[in-house]
Parts: structure tokens; C-alpha cells; sequence
């Protein structure tokens, strides 16, 4: 009943465009909550489906590219990711999806540059990372961040690789999860960007963790992923923001360990149909359906 009233206060809050606003109390339709709830409904709500995908397809823009507003960010952002995962297994997106991947191979993390490869190794020593291990930024031409090269990893790895035009593929995602493996914190994890800054060692996040090990969903053996996996299982009892519980639950049940506790938790969150941030929401719909979500998302059981 929960889940059922929750999808139903989703469907609610759809604009006759097709897209959804980041909160509830907002005019303006964003692509980031509009692409969460894309996922949801995808395969429950048919009619809901259909016309969020029609706002997703009419907002791409030239380059490939998906903004975070319809009409904004015309060089691209990070949501290109999100929307070319919310669009998977829709055949009539197949031409717009592949313009998106496109894009991403095009994109890399400014330290990817030669000039910027050397500040970082000479002058700029406030963090530690390797410049050559580079994935994927928020926007063009500024530094990779560990939410989008994560996004942009598992929507790599959603698209066929037999087209010769693709063959860069799996090198590109390979430095991908190399980047995500040299920017872990020490003690397990990630922050949103680097494990040490100034000499010091950052503490980690749940939902930056959480969204890492999805994109490492395949690598269970790697000490990196063990050790975050393990520090997502001691926080997450400890959780009591939906939005970071609710990407645990996803990110634990890809590495196979128990949820049954922490969905119960979830589920005990009052008001949960008064959220209003919508990806949010959404978010909470996919974490209470983990199954079907990581199936959705290109994460297999």
C-alpha cells in the first residue's frame, strides 16, 4: 500500500508537459526528477511513461546532450547520463540515446587536459588524485566528480558494444572505474569528489557511496568495493534521510547483503508522501521496488 500511494502522489505531481519539477512546490519541470520518475513508471504506469519520455526526447539538445532545465546548459551537464539510463530498452529513443552516449565519450574531466594534468602534479597539491585516472564532471570543462562518472559508467554499460562505433567503450569505462577507485576514502567509501584534501582524509557519504557501487556492481572482489560496501553496511542503520537510505538499500541489494531492516526503516520515515523533493520521491518508489529498479538501472540479480 505504501508503494501504491506513493507512485499515485507521483503521478500527481506530473505536469502536462511530461516532466516534473524538483519540488513540489515548483512551476518549473527539471530533467533530474523527471528521469527518476521515468525509471519508476517506466514499466507500472503506462500512460505516465509515455509522456515522460516524450518531455525527455523533446528536451535534448543538438549536441547530444541533456540539460538540467529544458533550454538551458545548451554544451550539456551530467543528467545526459541519468536520461540515457531513464530511456533504456525504449526503441524509438535508441537514435537519441546513442547521440548521448556519443556525447559522453566525447566528455572527460578537465584534469584529463595535459596543462591541467601538470598543475595537479606540480602547483595545485591540495588533493590527492591521479590526473590520469579521469572520469566524468558535472559540466564541461571543469574537474570529474564521483556521482557523474558513476551515472555515466552504467549508462555505458547499458548500450550494446558490437557497433564498431562504440569500441571505446570499454577502455573509456575502464578509466572510469579506475578514477572512482583512486578517489575512494581511506577508510572506505567516497565523498563527492576526493578521499584527501589538504593531507587530510574526507569522510565518505552514504549516497555518493551508494551511487559508486552501483557503477561497481560487477567488481564485488575488488578491496575498494569491499571496504565501501562494508561502510555502507555499518551506516546504514544509522540513516534517517530518505533520499541517502533509500540509495543504500539499492547499492546493498546490487552487492547481494541484507536490506530487509533497512527498507523497514524506510517505510517507518513519517510523511513520506509529503517529500517534496520529487527525485526524492521517486527514489524512494525504486529503493521499496530494489528489484525491478536494479533491473531498470542495467544492475543484473
Amino acid at each position: 500500500m505504501a508503494l501504491t500511494d506513493l507512485l499515485a502522489e507521483l503521478i500527481r505531481r506530473q505536469f502536462p508537459c511530461g516532466g516534473w519539477s524538483a519540488l513540489s512546490s515548483s512551476a518549473q519541470p527539471a530533467l533530474e526528477p523527471t528521469s527518476y520518475s521515468a525509471l519508476v513508471l517506466r514499466s507500472r504506469v503506462r500512460a505516465a511513461g509515455e509522456r515522460a519520455y516524450s518531455f525527455l526526447l523533446g528536451a535534448q539538445n543538438p549536441n547530444g546532450s541533456w540539460p538540467v532545465f529544458a533550454g538551458d546548459d545548451r554544451d550539456g551537464s551530467w543528467v545526459t547520463s541519468l536520461v540515457s539510463i531513464a530511456l533504456r530498452d525504449l526503441v524509438p529513443a535508441m537514435p537519441a540515446r546513442v547521440k548521448g552516449i556519443r556525447w559522453l565519450l566525447r566528455t572527460v574531466g578537465k584534469e584529463a587536459h595535459w596543462f591541467w594534468k601538470w598543475k595537479f602534479r606540480t602547483s595545485d597539491r591540495h588533493v590527492r588524485f591521479d590526473p590520469d585516472k579521469f572520469g566524468w564532471p558535472w559540466f564541461p570543462d571543469t574537474v570529474s566528480w564521483v556521482v557523474p562518472s558513476a551515472l555515466a559508467i552504467l549508462a555505458l554499460n547499458q548500450l550494446s558494444r558490437s557497433c564498431c562505433e562504440f569500441e571505446l567503450i570499454p577502455s573509456r569505462v575502464e578509466r572510469g572505474v579506475e578514477m572512482l577507485r583512486d578517489r575512494a576514502c581511506p577508510g572506505g567509501g567516497w565523498n563527492a569528489g576526493n578521499g584527501v584534501v589538504y593531507g587530510a582524509a574526507v569522510a565518505p557519504h552514504p549516497d555518493d557511496t551508494a551511487i559508486a557501487l552501483l557503477a561497481l556492481h560487477d567488481r564485488p572482489n575488488d578491496p575498494v568495493v569491499r571496504s565501501a560496501v562494508a561502510y555502507l553496511e555499518r551506516t546504514g542503520p544509522t540513516l534517517t534521510a530518505p533520499w541517502s537510505l533509500a540509495w543504500t538499500i539499492l547499492a546493498l541489494a546490487a552487492h547481494h547483503r541484507p536490506i530487509i531492516l533497512l527498507r523497514e526503516a524506510l517505510l517507518a520515515i513519517p510523511d513520506l508522501l509529503c517529500i517534496a523533493d520529487t527525485s526524492t520521491l521517486a527514489l524512494v518508489c525504486l529503493a521499496l521496488d530494489h528489484e525491478r529498479s536494479l533491473t531498470d538501472l542495467g544492475v543484473p540479480r
